[in-house]
Order: structure tokens, then sequence, then C-alpha cells
């Protein structure tokens, strides 16, 4: 019951038309990545037994079942198999106590939430702006356009809706509406740069966040060992350093637990296998490179449409060869093609992902 509720979400964050590939690698592949990985584990801690503890031979089935059920619920520590534990003062087992494993999925579903986060920023804001980004990219991308009535039926619904959003525009800047004059803010929305900017802030926010999960996942994880746990992790792996010998992930741990008996209150310490963690290692080890991947893409992605803003003829030129190619007549040295392009380059924002709606929209 709970994956299919789980599954039937996916729906819910499926992929977008007007996304590019980056987009897409945070707000769709990333998380439904997180989402199958949080699933895994919580098999793994609920559907099975995720700590398994050897009990002295006087306990019986129901006090195993206790001591394993205590241990899940507190916290377990880690001591290297040549140390002694009974020297060890309470105070360093708190320091060397284990207490992710049980917020894993937990962890990992929150994540996936933050990585949609900036997507929904970006669909409210671009929502504000009049023009329906969603609709547009959709029927000048519909492969029936071949057909030559429904892509000039296409042609006709996007015109209409680019001149009724851009007349509602101008409608308000003359209005001058009481708020509006006195909070500029209002009227950013309606300006010409807003979907624009609206998107490399989006740019923006998924890079913010996929280096803030870095940083949470290395305090999450209580990684002093590393100060960047996916690349020490790696390096342990190609030196043949074992969890015994890093302490991460470690795969049997301690656990201390009182039981009252006859009035008598008597202390165990019993050993515990930590199964879910073979399971953990892998999947942080692939999130922490995975999000490093992310950070890379995302930074040259923010860099690009930073310079289609700001630098205006690389636009001028991918509207002028497109225009060549198209079945209207186009004088690229005309005073005419020279005025359109002017107006088509102040769009710069559709450049990639409206640029064939521009080859079939523009007038004969």
């Amino acid at each position: 019951m709970v994956v299919t509720a789980v599954l039937s979400m996916v729906r819910y964050i499926g992929d977008i038309d007007d996304w590019d590939f980056v987009d897409r690698l945070h707000s769709y592949f990333t998380v439904n990545i997180l989402i199958a990985f949080s699933i895994l584990v919580s098999f793994k801690q609920f559907g099975g037994k995720p700590v398994e503890c050897l009990v002295p031979d006087i306990f019986s089935g129901s006090w195993e079942q206790y001591a394993e059920n205590y241990c899940w619920a507190q916290d377990t520590y880690y001591i290297p198999i040549r140390e002694v534990v009974a020297g060890i003062p309470t105070t360093e087992k708190k320091q060397r106590r284990i207490s992710y494993y049980q917020w894993v999925p937990f962890f990992l579903l929150v994540e996936a939430a933050c990585f949609r986060l900036p997507s929904l920023v970006w669909k409210y804001m671009a929502g504000h702006s009049g023009i329906k980004l969603h609709e547009i990219v959709k029927l000048s991308s519909d492969p029936n356009n071949i057909k030559p009535e429904i892509k000039k039926a296409n042609i006709k619904s996007l015109t209409l809706h680019l001149h009724g959003a851009l007349r509602f525009h101008r409608r308000l800047r003359k209005k001058q509406i009481h708020p509006h004059r006195y909070l500029r803010l209002f009227n950013i929305p309606y300006t010409a740069s807003f979907v624009t900017y609206t998107y490399v802030l989006t740019k923006l926010l998924y890079l913010i966040n996929a280096c803030v999960q870095l940083l949470i996942m290395n305090r999450f994880l209580e990684t002093d060992r590393y100060n960047w746990y996916g690349l020490g992790a790696a390096l342990d792996l190609l030196n043949g350093t074992t969890w015994e010998q890093s302490g991460m992930f470690p795969r049997v741990s301690l656990c201390d637990f009182d039981v009252r008996v006859m009035g008598n209150i008597q202390e165990h310490t019993i050993q515990c296998v930590l199964v879910i963690n073979i399971f953990n290692e892998k999947i942080f080890i692939f999130l922490w490179f995975w999000y490093l991947a992310l950070i890379i893409f995302t930074t040259g992605s923010l860099i690009f449409w930073i310079t289609v803003c700001l630098v205006p003829c690389p636009n001028r030129n991918f509207i002028i060869r497109h225009l060549e190619m198209s079945e209207f007549p186009f004088d690229a040295q005309g005073e005419y093609a020279k005025l359109e392009i002017k107006v088509l380059t102040h769009l710069s924002f559709f450049n990639s992902l409206l640029g064939e709606l521009f080859l079939v929209s523009l007038p004969v």
C-alpha cells in the first residue's frame, strides 16, 4: 500500500516541456533517484530486520526481540574490534554514536523535496508573467506540425496568446494602478525581462541547492574523518581501507541497555550487525558524486544562460539562421529584417526553448 501511494505521486513530478537538460537532471532524475533510494532503504528497515544483535544465551526469544528493537530505536556506537570496551567512558561512547541510519529514508525524501523546490518556484513565477510557457513549448514542438492545417492552427493559437499577453502588459502600464505607482516591485512580473531573469534565478537556485546538499550530507553522516565525504570514501576504497579501519558505515556496532530483573538493574553491552549500512554506504557515495556532477553541469548552464542574456550577437545569429531556413521569404540584409531582429533579440530567453516557434510564427 505504501509503495503504491508513493509511486502514484510520480505523475506529479513528471517531466516538463519547458525544462532544459540540466533542469531535468535536478527536478526529474535526481528527485526520482532519491525517492527510489528512500523506498529501497524503507523496505529493508520496516519490512525486514535492519539490525541483528548477538545476545547472551540466557535471553529468550522475546528478550532478543526487545534488545534488537531497543538498539534500533536508540543510538548504537562503534568501537574498533581491537579496543577494549570496558574502560571507555560514557562521554566517549556518546561521541562515537551512530545516529543517522534510522533517519535515512526521511532524509532522502527531504532532499528530493529540496531538489524539486526550484522548479516549483520557476513554475509559480513564470505563471505570473501572463505567458503560458508550458503550453507555448508544447504547441510549438507538436509532432503533428508536419501537417499544414495543424501547423497553421497552432501558429494562430500561439500568435493570439502572445499578442494577448503583450497587450495585457501594455494595459497595466498605462493604467498605473495605485499600488503599482508607489511599489515598483509589483510591476516586475510585467517587464520584458521578467521571465528571463526568473529563469536565470532558478538556475542559481539549482546550483545553491546542490552545494548545500553536499554540506548537509557531511553533517548528516557525521563525517568528521572527511572534509569531503565522497572523495575520502572513494580514496579509502582505492587504497583498500576497510570500514573497520575508517569507521564509516560500520557493519558491526555496540549497544548498551539496562534490564530490570527482580528489582535489580543489570547492564548489558551487546554486539549488533547493521545490515542496512551496506546499502547506505553505496547510496551516499553515489549521491555525493552525483551532486558533484550536478554542480559542474549547473555551473556551465548558468554561465551559458547569463551569456545568452548579456550578449546579443549569438541570439541575433541564431534567429537569422533559422529564419533563413524557414519557408517564409526573409532578407537578412533588409531594413525590415533588422527591425524584426531587434524585437526578437529582446526575447532572448526563447532562443533555446522557443526557437522553432519564432521560425513559424512570424507574419509573411
